[in-house]
């Protein structure tokens, strides 16, 4: 069988079911966080996806778990060292989807997966699901009662059955299941029906059902029958059978981001022909149709949000990945580590989740390799002998916080410092008047590092260079801090990608492109005909009452008493952008640049204006970033 087709679905659906599990695996209350038949459905779904696929490995040891599932199933309390072990078989699970996307099959993992299988079944090798503990009652069929057609509208639940690819007679399966089905609830709705499903070989049916209490009992019976490889068990509306006799069942379908990329850049496409349509017509026709162009443009807008939602994904994916990676190096440098994490049901593009997953998985490694202490030194210390390891997601304005912190000891600043000395980046008393903030900075330099010594996981001359330059090619930046013996904390601020927003477009005199900054970065404009530029020793301000706000020395173009001073914070403070002139505010749609201006620093992506111009939107907080650290090596 060609696989190929199916590759994507299978790897989609095999990570949500790991993905479930690996969520009813925390505990509560010393209680496990989803109900156990749940657990042993996804597990054994997983398996029987895995064997239709040709994946041994994984389907044998996806049966390893269904088989320790059935375990607790039939009244066994699971243990600490129990769930510890599943939890590893479902990151090993996770490992060996990653392996089948990047090479097509899971035979790398194999071995580790035979090994992990037989630690895992000690004590219940010869345990298999319990046989039926449903209490349903079979209907008797009087004669001369049989119903000969579906009722015309079916409310309640649908049950979709899948059986095994491997069945020769899937046609002979699903009449088992109807059988089953109308001996407990009567005459049922079955789409397509057994001549189609013989027709056409197929492997899929769904069942409708009346709603009670004895539903969710016949999904778990239908599950355990022979060759049915899993089941679904969906809430839906009632379901209407039309004047053809067929019944609506489709109700979602996959859509390729590429697909709907397409369909978001159509939709900016009419909201920017909207704009130049407006921007085109004379004041008292704009007065005219206000009504019109208001009511339009809110569709436009509501639609393009949609679409947006649409392909944004949960950041809980990549959270799962952080937590794998901490378990996985906690347990080969024998350090424990504690992970929380807040903010991962936040909803994040997916082409933006992919580019943070390096960079932090870098962030990961580093906080267990040079942050944490070992429990000795911990314990010393007077901290918990279990170090800690967080990870927050918050949004901010037009931005994404991504803040991954440790409780470990901190980075060296006095190594740092006689570092920067011995490699002639400063001489001792540039490097004494470096405060914090700068010295950290210097971690990003490319080899840069004070770790003398080589691990396997850090200490090879690839430093925070990597973090800095994954968050950058998002137009981002990278903030630092860390407090001795309390520990570091990493914030990556990412401008939200592919999303309609409010600039304010200038420009300079004798430069014709122009440029925009998001509104929600903006505090004040001030006209420098009200405004006195001054210096304070090596910094030119401008004076605002009694305030010295620093200008940014970032222009263009030269700019005159008729310009204008942008005020914005930022991580160094409140600063100034001094232009020449401030033309409009306009909702657009940021896109992002390809390479290579998308390694600009500073520089969000480009937006098509109403009036045919191309704007380069620039992000304020790297600018002011950026500028003073090339004042402070000069």
């Amino acid at each position: 069988m060609n696989i190929t087709k199916y590759l994507d679905m299978y790897l989609e659906e095999g990570r949500s079911h790991v993905a479930t599990i690996r969520a009813g695996l925390n505990t509560a209350n010393g209680a496990l966080s989803a109900d156990i038949n749940e657990l042993f459905r996804q597990a054994h779904s997983l398996k029987g996806m895995a064997a239709s696929m040709g994946f041994t490995p994984t389907s044998s040891l996806a049966h390893g778990l269904e088989s320790l599932f059935a375990v607790w199933r039939d009244g066994a309390t699971p243990s600490d060292d129990q769930i510890k072990s599943a939890v590893e078989v479902v990151d090993l699970l996770d490992a060996m989807l990653d392996d089948v996307q990047q090479n097509g099959n899971d035979s790398a993992l194999a071995e580790r997966a035979s090994l992990v299988e037989r630690n895992l079944g000690q004590g219940h090798e010869n345990a298999t699901p319990a046989p039926s503990k449903w209490s349903l009652e079979t209907r008797e069929e009087k004669p001369g009662r049989e119903r000969t057609s579906p009722p015309a509208e079916v409310p309640g639940m649908k049950l979709k059955v899948y059986v095994d690819p491997a069945s020769p007679l899937p046609a002979a399966r699903f009449l088992v299941v109807s059988k089953k089905l109308k001996g407990w609830f009567g005459e049922v709705a079955m789409a397509p029906d057994l001549a189609e499903i013989q027709r056409g070989n197929l492997y899929t049916a769904i069942f409708s059902l009346p709603p009670g209490s004895k539903v969710k009992e016949a999904a778990h019976a239908i599950e355990s029958l022979p060759e049915i490889s899993r089941v679904e068990l969906l809430e839906t509306e009632p379901v209407r059978r039309t004047a053809g006799g067929k019944h609506s069942l489709v109700r979602s379908v996959r859509v390729s981001i590429d697909d709907l990329d397409i369909l978001l850049n159509q939709t900016g496409d009419l909201i920017y022909n909207l704009n130049v349509f407006e921007s085109g017509l004379p004041p008292d026709e704009k007065r005219r149709f206000r009504f019109w162009l208001e009511n339009y443009r809110s569709r436009l807008n509501r639609q393009f949000e949609q679409v947006l939602s649409a392909r944004l994904v949960p950041f809980q994916v990549l959270v799962d990945r952080v937590g794998r990676t901490i378990r996985q190096l906690s347990s080969a440098m024998a350090k424990e580590v504690r992970f929380e994490y807040e903010g991962a049901d936040q909803r994040v593009d997916g082409t933006l989740l992919e580019k943070l997953l390096d960079p932090l998985l870098h962030l990961t490694r580093n906080a267990i390799d040079h942050g944490l202490e070992s429990a000795e030194e911990r314990a010393s210390a007077g901290k918990p002998e279990s170090g800690l390891i967080r990870l927050e997601i918050r949004p901010e304005a037009d931005a994404i916080l991504v803040i991954l912190s440790d409780d470990g000891r901190g980075m060296d600043v006095p190594a740092i410092r006689r570092e920067a000395v011995e490699r002639g980046l400063y001489t001792q008393t540039q490097a004494a008047r470096l405060d914090e903030a700068q010295l950290l900075n210097l971690l990003t330099i490319p080899a840069f590092s004070t770790r003398k010594e080589v691990t396997e996981v850090s200490g090879r001359g690839v430093g925070l260079d990597v973090v800095r330059s994954a968050v950058e090619s998002l137009s981002g930046h990278l903030n630092m801090e860390s407090r001795s013996g309390k520990g570091s904390t990493f914030t990556l601020v990412i401008p939200s990608a592919v999303t309609l927003t409010d600039i304010l477009v200038f420009g300079w005199e004798g430069v014709e492109a122009r440029f925009g900054i998001p509104n929600s970065q903006i505090r004040h404009i001030h006209p420098l005909s009200n405004h006195q530029l001054t210096w304070a020793g090596e910094k030119r301000c401008l004076k605002n009452g009694e305030e010295l706000l620093p200008v940014v020395p970032w222009k263009p173009g030269p700019v005159g008493r008729d310009g204008y001073g942008l005020e914005f914070a930022s991580g160094e403070g409140r600063r100034v952008l001094l232009v020449s002139s401030v033309y409009q505010t306009e909702k657009v749609m940021i896109l992002p640049w390809g390479p290579p201006l998308e390694m600009v620093p500073g520089w969000m992506g480009g937006a098509l204006l109403a009036t045919g111009d191309l704007a380069f939107v620039l992000d304020a907080r790297v600018i002011s970033k950026r500028i003073g650290e090339v004042a402070d090596v000069q």
